[in-house]
């Protein structure tokens, strides 16, 4: 039964901004691996958000946090978009995410525990529309995710512009990368001195030829039919690189550290330093 019109129904809703941050938020209690984790998130949100270098909005999903956290994201921070629901998996809610959302929109893609250093989404979004035929852009540049997805980035290279072979990623980039996924560094070196990071010069400006799967910007309408659906709470990400790949989509990493992965517990040298630039 009706009794009259729905008065929004002429309405128009409020639009979503050409560029949106967004991170999977998972934080389930305070106990073991999560027991100093509150602290990386929120210091992840707070970057992502003070760092972005230009207007944007905030997108979080949570997966199934518990309810103290809840209240510091809808309470405190306040994103713009909010999405909460049980624990789907970072892959499921990454796919439900990007498909939310309008085709023309700049999504930045990311990880909880990412740490962002200022103008990280302005730097992304200028070396995206420098570059043809981009499908991804990263901030973070690791070297070892120069071994896999970069094969049509590497042959387009060739062709047009500059590729060079070598060691360009500062050490002192390298030792944080191992110290946030728990790895020891002299082993590291040991089991990586085989691997190069490619580095492309195209009409002057440098990248590197890769997209870290940790935290990325993206045109929607690009890759949201790559984003696949798994039972996996924590799936490999190395398919969802490679589909993009073998559309013969650009995956480039800007040539300075924009993002950094803390891992489970937060560096010292990064608690004071949270609007200045490393």
């Amino acid at each position: 039964m009706r009794t009259e019109m729905n008065p929004n129904r002429r309405t128009k809703a409020d639009g979503y901004s050409p560029y949106i941050a967004s991170s999977v938020t998972h934080l389930p209690n305070f106990e073991g691996y999560h027991q100093e984790r509150f602290e990386v998130v929120k210091t992840s949100l707070t970057t992502m958000r003070e760092n972005a270098g230009l207007d944007c909005q905030i997108l979080i999903w949570d997966n199934g946090s518990c309810q103290e956290f809840r209240d510091w994201l809808l309470n405190e921070y306040k994103p713009d978009y909010v999405v909460l629901s049980n624990n789907v998996g970072l892959s499921n809610a990454r796919a439900g995410l990007i498909r939310m959302l309008p085709p023309d929109v700049i999504l930045g893609v990311a990880d909880d525990d990412m740490y962002y250093y200022p103008d990280w989404f302005k730097a992304q979004v200028e070396l995206m529309a420098f570059y043809p035929n981009v499908g991804q852009v990263s901030g973070y540049p690791v070297r070892t995710q120069m071994r896999w997805g970069n094969k049509r980035t590497l042959e387009w290279a060739r062709k047009v512009a500059i590729v060079e072979e070598g060691s360009f990623i500062p050490a002192e980039w390298d030792r944080d990368y191992c110290t946030s996924i728990g790895r020891d560094y002299e082993w590291h070196k040991k089991h990586t001195e085989n691997d190069w990071d490619y580095r492309i010069t195209y009409r002057g400006v440098q990248a590197y030829a890769f997209a870290h799967h940790c935290q990325f910007i993206c045109k929607v309408k690009l890759l949201a039919n790559l984003m696949r659906f798994t039972t996996e709470a924590m799936s490999d990400d190395k398919p969802f690189d490679w589909a993009v790949d073998n559309t013969g989509m650009l995956r480039l990493t800007t040539i300075n550290r924009y993002t950094r992965h803390m891992g489970n517990v937060m560096d010292d040298d990064l608690k004071p330093k949270r609007r200045r630039r490393k």
